[in-house]
């Protein structure tokens, strides 16, 4: 009997970029294309682009201008991280300023990097993306967040709370088949240490599949 496989997460890496400025929008965009093509980029040109982009689509990294014309990337932060379904996505701050307080004030809000616009290349953002998202990984708890997640879909079952557990669960294995396909850089972690989760991953995927198999199987008409 042939093993089935579970219907895996498709698309690429989504990259989110919050800039008010058409010209540094573009040019993000560009240099993104530049480090790696099959990266999808979603601009957004204030908070409410970032809200709507957020609410229509699973983003796996969000890049944002610390001076924004109506408010601050602070503020623009804190609605990443307020959002059950986002609170974990990596999120960079991109300034024209370098200064001290900035730094800080952007790292305690949450980013995991704070990269200046001047001197950015392709070379130099490709190895932001990768880093940021490979942080995520490298962290201790992740291995604990994904067993909980397995448990949570059981208890999913019973709350009707699956639909918000499948965006982050796309998110995370397109993170993994991301930094996988950034390995032959030399950059850390390596490919073996993301194999436990991504077996849960794929896991859960099954689950999921499961799941809907048998839901569908009330809907056959029997005659």
């Amino acid at each position: 009997m042939e093993t089935s496989h579970p219907t895996l997460p498709s698309g690429n890496l989504c990259v989110l970029v919050l800039d008010d400025s058409e010209f540094d929008r573009t040019r993000m965009r560009r240099l993104i294309a530049q480090a790696d093509r099959t990266v999808e980029v979603i601009t957004c040109s204030d908070i409410q682009d970032l809200e709507r982009a957020l609410d229509e689509n699973v983003v796996d990294l969000c890049l944002i201008d610390h001076q924004l014309r109506d408010a601050s990337g602070l503020d623009a932060v804190a609605v990443v991280k307020k959002q059950l379904e986002t609170e974990e996505v990596p999120v960079v701050m991109i300034s024209g300023r370098e200064d001290t307080e900035a730094v800080v004030s952007s790292m305690r809000a949450g980013c995991v990097d704070y990269v200046g616009k001047g001197n950015l290349t392709a070379e130099k953002l490709h190895g932001v993306i990768y880093n940021s998202i490979a942080e995520t990984f490298s962290n201790p708890a992740m291995k604990s967040e994904v067993q909980d997640a397995t448990r949570n879909v059981i208890r999913g079952m019973a709350e009707g709370c699956i639909s918000e557990l499948q965006p982050k669960l796309r998110r995370m294995y397109r993170q993994i088949s991301f930094i996988r396909g950034c390995h032959n850089q030399g950059l850390t972690p390596s490919p073996e240490a993301l194999d436990e989760i991504e077996t849960h991953c794929l896991n859960i995927w099954r689950f999921f599949d499961e799941l809907e198999n048998y839901s569908n199987s009330f809907n056959v008409v029997h005659h």
